[in-house]
Order: C-alpha cells, then structure tokens, then sequence
C-alpha cells in the first residue's frame, strides 16, 4: 500500500469522522503532556474481516487514548467499523475499483461487455 493510499483509507474511515477523532486525541494527549510533565498514550488497533466470500472486509477500528492530567488521567475509547473494498494488489477503498455499467443512457438496463 502507498502511503497516500494510506492517507485516502485513514480520511473514509467511519465516513471522515475517524482521522478527525484521531487528530483530537493526539491534541489532547500532547497538550496534557506538556502541561503535567507526564507521559500520554495515544493507541490505534484495526482488526480486518472477510463480509462473506465478497472481496470486501470490515475494518474494526478503535482508538484509545490517555490524556494525563494534574491529579491522574483521563482515558477514553472510541470503536468503529468501516465496510472496504479489497482490489487489486490489496488497496483498500471505499468505492470498488471497477464497476460495471446498470443502465445505458435511455435508462433501459446496459448489457455487460463480454471482453
């Protein structure tokens, strides 16, 4: 995988809200680090399962954080799943790579090309 394709996965995880969660907790766990002098803990986990016999895959993904504060810390968790596309060579999309015509132009249903 391309590290911009990386970058397009991560951005259409749970419809775009997944990067900005994670821009989030590492705002909040870096600010909270400077400010107590302590350690903070930012964790991402993405486990990847087969939807039937189809070439996609759910991606469960989750995201927890511990933010330390003055008097302990603060520990959240977030768990998500995205349906993805599995295409050639093993690039991840939202939208399959191909897809095949439905309709011709006057709205009867296409005919599939044979080659």
């Amino acid at each position: 995988m391309q590290q911009d394709q990386l970058y397009d996965l991560l951005g259409e995880l749970d419809a775009g809200v997944f990067i900005q969660k994670v821009t989030r907790a590492l705002t909040e766990v870096a600010l909270g680090a400077v400010t107590t002098n302590k350690a903070g803990k930012v964790v991402l986990t993405f486990d990847v399962k087969q939807i039937g016999t189809s070439n996609q895959v759910n991606v469960h993904h989750s995201l927890k954080f511990i933010k330390p504060t003055p008097n302990g810390r603060v520990t959240e968790e977030n768990k998500t799943e995205t349906p993805v596309y599995v295409g050639v060579g093993g690039v991840l999309t939202s939208l399959p790579e191909k897809q095949e015509k439905m309709f011709d132009k006057d709205g009867s249903k296409a005919v599939p090309d044979k080659g």
